[in-house]
């Protein structure tokens, strides 16, 4: 409890306070006065201001001692805390100058923060009876509250912008604390000592009201230095009323709790604040001076100057819309043929839907970040929900490096298909990690824990091994730096004796080819005052909805000849018969826009089921991606297996983003004749585009030594 003496003593040292109303009654008196008897507008930075305020907090604790009671048994002191809290309160700011005013703030502070202390080592039991080595922490929740006053200096460097500088003085009115022990490891450990029965991972609960702290020989004093900024917006006309958006840094001086012994000398726990609040001022002398009417004329004197302003504006635009033309045009239209790269104007677009099957190598590998256990996010990961959703046939249209992402969930779901296969996976160390086969242990079981928890893979179907560089490691070379090769041998490897596991994922589908595949488009765009942007659309009515094909949104500049592959995308290719209406248009600098005569492409689909149904002679179109053809285990039978589909007759297409030196050697293994099939330029490019991948991440160096085999197959 305070006693009547201490109350006494601060509340003298908050006595210039009370004479703060009768100050500005004066200086408010005065102002008015002055104004009367000059007859000329007194300086608004001179005006009183009044108001309230109400915002949070965050606290942060500086602290380093050990018990608020000296309890024995505790080596480790408390070093870290933080918390939020609010703030509320009213506030008088008087002039000194046009520049500064000196102003007060009588106000209440919550404050709510936790400190922690370092983790300790303990003995700890488990539940079934065995001991073990585990790691508590001690916390300690605080409460507290108070009230009192702040004093600022408040500079003001432009009319709105406020600089506070000044100290706070308080007295805490609640204090409350709960201190407890927690256990954080093991998750299966116990304290030995827990009680009561049934709450082994927390103990030596304590609560109750921190200890009166004495600063300046009154209980419960807090006194610390504070700045802050603020910007005053007005929120009516007569500008006497202002919401102000202010943070405030405190920074405290004094203590929570004083320690009298000398072992607790060097002890301490001071609060440090960051405020954020909105702050409502009056201004009591502006709402007197405003005039109402004067106020309405100088409005619509602004009004009129904006109208006339805005009427000068639309003259000279006038004007120069007639010295400078705006136009857009597609002038032609030219469709490029897959084969011999032909240029047909005004083409008709041709889609037929061909019966595909698509087989990709699996690249066994799983690769880590450096010195880290943890999954890279970019592999992509299922909850123990989702997976009864997960279907390979999903990933039909995905390219080869999106499906390679998808590896633990492909493993995962065929370890379900096949019960009895037995899955190794062997983690490996590359560069500065090597040696640390700790590391490369815990890579390969991050890989089974998911298996295990996700896809509920029993943990005897898992054989976790560990190593340096993996088996065949990647090296430094012409091609690929130290670094690289070190990343590339940052990884899990999977493999298995059940050759289903990581067999090539094959999944059957359909596939639209286009002919022409490759549309140009000639655009003549003009703007007398500048381009600032233009856009090309092209749609087509499916049903009765129109979708959106293909759509280019272009700055300044624009080519005079538009490339437009149809076929990069299956799914930007036309399903139904009718046509493609291209729409161009530009904006100018000025923002005027102007929009080019439709133009439509015709189009004729033919699907697989038309083909089926009048028995036409067909045929299926063969994809095969192989990942690394020249050291992968499974290449040499996938190799055989496609040369035992192949026919005499068969037209065979190989191609490599970056490993164009097998491609012979392929092509001798297969018995083809060319290791290529007579491609535009254009359809180069799609398969390149298909194939080429990020080659900072090592999976995308991989995927683009993979080598790309197009073949087909008739149909009965």
């Amino acid at each position: 409890m305070l006693s009547m003496s201490r109350i006494l003593y601060f509340c003298a040292l908050q006595f210039p306070i009370a004479l703060l109303p009768l100050y500005a009654w004066a200086v408010l008196d005065s102002t008015q006065q002055d104004s009367v008897r000059h007859l000329s507008p007194p300086d608004e930075r001179m005006d009183i201001r009044i108001g309230g305020f109400l915002g949070g907090s965050y606290t942060r604790a500086r602290v380093h001692f050990y018990e608020l009671f000296n309890l024995s048994g505790n080596k480790t002191p408390f070093i870290e805390g933080n918390g939020y809290g609010g703030t509320l309160g009213f506030l008088i700011e008087l002039p000194v100058t046009p520049w500064l005013h000196f102003g007060a703030r009588a106000t209440v502070l919550q404050q709510s923060h936790t400190l922690r202390a370092i983790p300790e080592i303990v003995p700890v039991g488990t539940l079934d009876g065995n001991s073990d080595i585990g790691k508590f922490q001690r916390t300690l929740d605080a409460q507290l509250a108070s009230a009192g006053m702040q004093f600022f200096l408040a500079l003001s460097p432009t009319a709105n912008l406020n600089i506070f500088l000044g100290a706070r003085t308080h007295l805490t009115f609640w204090k409350q604390y709960y201190q407890v022990e927690r256990l954080l490891e093991p998750s299966y450990g116990r304290f030995v000592d827990g009680l009561p029965a049934g709450f082994f991972r927390t103990r030596n609960e304590l609560s109750g009201e921190i200890p009166i702290v004495r600063a300046l020989g009154i209980a419960n004093f807090s006194l610390a230095l504070m700045t802050g900024i603020g910007y005053e917006l007005p929120i009516n006309a007569s500008r006497s009323l202002t919401l102000a958006p202010e943070v405030f840094g405190a920074y405290g001086l004094t203590n929570v709790v004083i320690w009298y012994t000398s072992l607790d000398r060097d002890s301490f726990w001071k609060l440090d604040n960051a405020q954020a609040q909105l702050t409502l001022r009056w201004y009591p002398a502006r709402a007197a001076r405003f005039d109402a009417e004067a106020y309405q004329l100088q409005r619509l004197q602004a009004l009129e100057k904006e109208i006339a302003q805005e009427r000068r504006r639309i003259q000279m635009e006038l004007r120069e819309l007639r010295s400078s033309g705006l136009s857009a045009k597609i002038t032609t239209v030219k469709g490029i043929t897959a084969h011999n790269a032909t240029d047909v104007l005004n083409p008709t677009v041709r889609v037929e839907e061909f019966r595909a099957e698509r087989s990709i190598q699996l690249l066994p590998y799983i690769f880590f970040n450096e010195n880290s256990s943890v999954i890279p996010g970019r592999y992509k990961r299922l909850t123990a929900n989702d997976r009864a959703n997960f279907r390979l046939e999903a990933l039909e249209r995905m390219k080869p490096i999106e499906i390679y992402y998808t590896i633990l969930n492909i493993i995962g779901k065929r370890m379900e298909m096949y019960p009895s296969a037995i899955l190794t996976v062997t983690g490996c160390t590359s560069g500065s990690e090597q040696g640390n086969q700790r590391l490369s242990e815990q890579r390969a079981q991050a890989i089974s824990d998911y298996l295990q928890d996700v896809w509920k893979i029993p943990a005897r179907r898992i054989i976790v091994q560990k190593r340096d560089l993996p088996e065949r490691p990647s090296h430094a070379s012409s091609t690929l730096t130290s670094e690289e090769a070190h990343a590339e041998n940052r990884r899990v490897e999977l493999s298995s004796s059940s050759p289903e596991l990581l067999a090539p994922l094959t999944v059957q589908g359909m596939q639209l080819t286009v002919d022409p595949p490759t549309l140009v488009l000639g655009l003549n765009i003009l703007a007398g005052s500048g381009l600032k942007q233009w856009s090309l659309e092209i749609n087509t009515f499916e049903g009765r909805e129109e979708r959106l094909l293909h759509g280019f949104i272009g700055g300044n500049t624009y080519p005079e000849n538009y490339i437009w592959n149809i076929d990069a995308d299956q799914r930007s290719i036309p399903l139904s018969p009718g046509s493609m209406d291209i729409r161009l248009s530009a904006t100018d600098v000025d923002n005027r826009e102007v929009e080019a005569p439709i133009i439509s492409v015709p189009v004729e689909v033919r699907r697989y089921t038309d083909k089926k149904r009048t028995q036409s002679p067909d045929k299926k179109l063969v994809f095969y991606t192989l990942v690394f053809s020249d050291n992968h285990p499974q290449t040499e039978a996938i190799l055989q297996s496609i040369r035992a589909r192949l026919t005499p007759q068969s037209q065979v297409a190989l191609d490599s983003y970056s490993h164009t030196g097998v491609l012979q050697q392929l092509s001798t293994v297969l018995g083809v004749q060319n290791t290529r099939l007579q491609l535009s330029t254009e359809a180069r490019n799609r398969i390149l585009s298909l194939l080429q991948c990020d080659a900072t991440l090592p999976e995308g160096r991989f995927f683009n030594r993979a080598v790309y085999i197009e073949f087909q197959e008739p149909l009965q």
